[in-house]
């Protein structure tokens, strides 16, 4: 198959997953877990609300090129995406998450002193 040299390769690649990994479903939980609607996800990654709900869905399929774009929005690596041994909030309620999400991009120190002044917020109030 031929194809033009302008065209990277990775716009010709269309991922095909299989053994009960849906694409789709993993984009939504992420999405989800980061409390981003369709809208925000979409406009942040320059690509149509209906199509991101069409990917979400299962009844497109989605490129390569387009689903870096997507985890970028989401503010994941496409390693992080494909990571199925890790396990994302799951179990967590929405607020929860959104601390997380937080959190994500933090240093360790920036870390350490969140949680110190969470403590302090908790010591505080039960006095």
């Amino acid at each position: 198959m031929l194809r033009h040299e302008s065209q990277p390769l990775m716009l010709n690649l269309v991922i095909i997953l299989k053994n009960n990994f849906s694409l789709g479903e993993r984009l939504r939980a992420f999405r989800q877990s980061r409390a981003m609607s369709q809208e925000q996800v979409a406009h942040i990654a320059d690509i149509t609300p209906a199509y991101l709900g069409q990917v979400e869905r299962g009844t497109k399929n989605i490129t390569v090129h387009t689903l870096e774009k997507v985890c970028t929005a989401l503010n994941i690596s496409l390693a992080e995406f494909f990571d199925t041994a890790k396990v994302h909030n799951k179990g967590i309620d929405e607020i929860s998450n959104q601390i997380l999400h937080q959190l994500h991009n933090k240093t360790q120190s920036e870390k350490q002193a969140i949680l110190k002044m969470v403590k302090l917020v908790f010591a505080v109030k039960e006095m």
